[in-house]
């Protein structure tokens, strides 16, 4: 296309004047970028998708790096600058560190450096989704397993192209203490750069801090991976300041580059730097120290349990001590400073020290002071006077430790007073040591403690006159059981009464300050159960403070039960061997007794009370009597009788009669017979149309019975049958069989006109049959299997054998044999009748 000829001076003018634009005001430096390409010989893959071969070209920047497209099908740029348009995706980015160049052809597994390009491009177009190189066809078995596993290490790959710094530990650190300086553990700058520098800057920091690297050097300036730590000098009162890290740091990142609507964009990996700050990053110290007091004693003795309280400039408290086994006590952990130390509590029996003391603390340093405590001492005042109030002079006291050691003696004076003074704290006691004519000596111990600082202590003491006690115990006959509720009458030796008293649930009635004299006890009532005693119990006192012990016993009232067993069918059927269990009212177990052979069961010398009893055991064939009795023993010798009955265990046989070729064909009118163990017939019967016969109320035993008559049309089986009832209401079931009476077979008279042919009589089943080998009886029951003998008759389920002896008779078995070869000889006669 031709440019107008009246135009063409226009745009002269307008190209002049923007050139002379460009140099007077200059555009801002855009970032763009040269990209060639060079062609090489390639087709390793066919697309079905795009109907050809995958081809691709060589782009290298400027400076020589490769560069890569992102566009499939649009034309490699050659020589256009394209601006730069940021980072591409991070799936790329790891497509291109897990390629070529970054790989070698080697690491990657290809021949040349353009197989291994080649397998990058499609790998990065496979990530783009621009074609999949699973689907391509590959003519190279090089390249399809170079880009599968540039793609698989892509996608399995957590890098990324943004850049990271972490400072750790990124919380508060506390320095510690270590010679001249507190000192913070390392600190590492992570990151996931390429290389880089770092610095540390510091907030509020107080004077001499130093920062230093993993070997104590002092720096301004770290490399990337560098450790660092914060150094605080010692004499530095506690605090805290804040630090970050600043750092400038390189990486590796995928820059595209636009391309136009025909000229593919590319990338390039190229190493970009940024300038990271950390958060804020606290550190503080604390300068501390300790102090220690020593508290001591008069003679200079370590003392325990002196309490101290720490408090600082602000007169604020900082700690509570005590003093211990060995008279020290320390407070740790003090900020360095002036402290005052104020003793709160004395040891024991020492004086309060009043003064506060002050005390340095120093970094790293304890301080020690000594602090001494005065002794407490006290005074005691004895006052002697007798039980009317009189003063009594010239009675000696004796003054004791404790522990019984004497300290010093003191004598009442005039007024009747006793005084020792200077006893120095503890726990002592005072004992009269002589005492006046016509009054008692008082050998009571009166202690006291001194723990109050210059405190007199005061006591009266009084002499008495004789005076005793007495204790009455009131037990049972054997003086075991303590008896309470009997009520006594004290009363003068005339037995006039003085006064009454209860004995408490010990048994004892005490009566205390009794003047001297003979006195007796009369029983007025005794406790419940018990038989009253008439006899008076003297006793006399005659030394003054003595006791005197009595012990009153009663007999208790006792009597009997007397328990007569007997059937409950019949009264006058005594019953041996039932055993009954007597209770008493809280349901403990009394005694336990059986019946007699003439039924009786006696429990005699039964204490009062309420009681309940019941069996525990019944007599063999009974049912145990399930009842709880109750009875009460209200006078002695009282004898209560009870009568108890008891209901026989009885039980059921049922006998089914059945043929013994066929268990589903029941006899009617079989007759048995039942016997005791004895042998003597119990009671006979025969079975219904069911085949059924059933005894019913058989009592507790063993029995047998066999059959004594047999259906019409059986043999009688011979065989004794056992059973047992042993649990009420027991069902005992038996099946009895019986053979049919043997019938010889009659031969069929032949037909002339009809021939047939003969047919075999078939033999009997019974003709088979042996006897069967004897096993333990097991009788069924409907509720509960009976236990089982040891040896026991044959089953009556079991097929009897045939009677008249243990095995079948052969001359049926010939007979048979006889018919059938009669009949085969007629039948060819027949046939021989006929052909003629």
């Amino acid at each position: 296309m031709q440019v107008s000829r009246y135009f063409r001076p226009l745009l002269i003018l307008a190209s002049i004047m923007l050139m002379i634009t460009s140099f007077l005001f200059p555009l801002g430096k855009a970032s763009a970028e040269v990209i060639n390409h060079e062609k090489y010989q390639l087709d390793w893959s066919y697309s079905a998708q795009y109907g050809k071969d995958i081809r691709t070209e060589l782009l290298k920047n400027a400076s020589g790096q490769i560069a890569y497209c992102l566009t499939y099908g649009l034309h490699s740029p050659n020589g256009q600058d394209l601006p730069e348009k940021g980072k591409t995706d991070d799936i790329v980015y790891r497509v291109l560190l897990n390629g070529y160049p970054q790989k070698s052809p080697e690491q990657l597994g290809v021949s040349n450096w353009q197989e291994a390009h080649y397998s990058t491009q499609l790998a990065i177009w496979n990530a783009l989704g621009q074609l999949s190189v699973s689907e391509l066809k590959h003519h190279n078995a090089n390249i399809e397993k170079a880009a599968k596993a540039i793609i698989y290490a892509a996608d399995h790959s957590q890098d990324t192209q943004d850049i990271t710094m972490n400072v750790i530990p990124a919380e508060q650190q506390k320095a510690t203490l270590k010679g001249e300086f507190f000192e913070t553990n390392l600190y590492v700058v992570e990151s996931n750069a390429k290389n880089g520098s770092f610095k540390v800057q510091t907030n509020n920091a107080p004077s001499g801090v130093k920062i230093v690297n993993e070997n104590g050097e002092a720096k301004d300036q770290f490399g990337l991976g560098e450790k660092f730590r914060i150094l605080i000098p010692k004499n530095t009162k506690t605090g805290e300041f804040s630090l970050k890290v600043a750092s400038n740091l390189n990486k590796l990142q995928a820059i595209a580059y636009k391309g136009t609507e025909t000229i593919q964009d590319a990338t390039v990996l190229l190493e970009r730097n940024e300038e990271k700050v950390s958060a804020d990053l606290a550190v503080n110290w604390e300068a501390l120290g300790s102090l220690q007091v020593k508290k001591v004693g008069d003679n200079n003795e370590a003392l325990k349990g002196a309490v101290f309280e720490v408090f600082n400039t602000n007169n604020e408290s900082v700690g509570t001590i005590t003093t211990g086994e060995d008279g020290t006590a320390a407070l740790s952990n003090l900020a360095i400073g002036t402290y005052t130390v104020k003793e709160v509590k004395a040891p024991e029996g020492h004086v309060l020290n009043p003064n506060p003391q002050t005390i340095e603390i120093k970094t790293g340093e304890t301080a020690t002071i000594q602090l001494k405590n005065e002794t407490v001492k006290g005074n005691i005042e004895i006052k002697k006077v007798s039980d009317s109030g009189k003063v009594l002079t010239g009675v000696e006291f004796t003054v004791f430790k404790e522990d019984g050691k004497a300290v010093t003696k003191v004598v009442t004076d005039k007024n009747g007073v006793a005084k020792v003074s200077g006893l120095t704290y503890g726990k002592y006691y005072f004992q009269e040591s002589k005492g006046l004519d016509g009054y008692l000596l008082n050998k009571t111990k009166y202690p006291f403690e001194i723990k109050e600082h210059n405190k007199t202590l005061t006591f009266e003491v009084q002499n008495q006159q004789v005076k005793g006690n007495v204790q009455l115990l009131k037990v049972d006959q054997d003086g075991e059981k303590k008896l309470e509720g009997a009520v006594f009458i004290l009363a003068d030796e005339k037995g006039k009464q003085i006064s009454e008293h209860k004995t408490d649930k010990n048994g004892l009635i005490k009566i205390d300050n009794l003047t001297f004299g003979k006195y007796q006890f009369i029983e007025k009532a005794s406790p419940n159960g018990y038989i009253l005693v008439k006899e008076p119990i003297p006793f006399s006192i005659t030394e003054n403070g003595k006791t005197i012990e009595l012990v009153a016993k009663n007999n208790q009232i006792k009597g009997s039960l007397e328990i007569t067993k007997v059937d409950v069918a019949d009264g006058n059927n005594k019953l041996p061997n039932a055993e009954f269990t007597i209770y008493n009212e809280q349901g403990q177990e009394v005694v336990k007794g059986k019946t007699n052979e003439e039924g009786i069961a006696k429990f005699e010398k039964l204490p009062y009370g309420k009681y309940t009893y019941k069996e525990t055991f019944a007599p063999e064939g009974y049912l145990i009597n399930e009842e709880t009795f109750s009875f009460e023993i209200k006078e002695d010798g009282q004898i209560i009788k009870h009568v108890v009955e008891d209901k026989k265990i009885e039980g059921i046989l049922e006998i089914t009669k059945v043929d013994v070729a066929d268990g589903n064909n029941k006899l009617p009118n079989a007759e048995f017979t039942i016997y005791n163990e004895q042998g003597q017939e119990v009671v006979k019967g025969k079975t219904n149309e069911e085949g059924i016969a059933k005894f019913e109320k058989l009592p507790y035993g063993k029995y047998t019975y066999k059959e004594t008559f047999a259906p019409e049309g059986y043999l009688i089986n011979e065989e004794t049958f056992s059973f047992e009832i042993k649990e009420d209401g027991e069902i005992i079931k038996h099946t009895v069989q019986d053979k049919k009476k043997e019938v010889p077979p009659t031969p069929e008279t032949p037909q002339p006109e009809q021939p047939t042919k003969p047919q075999p009589e078939k033999p009997q089943p019974e003709q088979v049959i042996e006897k069967p080998v004897p096993t333990p009886e097991k009788p069924q029951q409907i509720e509960k299997q009976p236990e089982q003998p040891k040896e026991q008759p044959k089953k009556a389920t079991e097929t009897l054998p045939t009677t008249g002896g243990k095995q079948e008779n052969p001359i049926y078995v010939w007979i048979g044999v006889a018919c059938i070869v009669l009949a085969g000889a007629f039948y060819a006669l027949r046939l021989r009748k006929k052909h003629n």
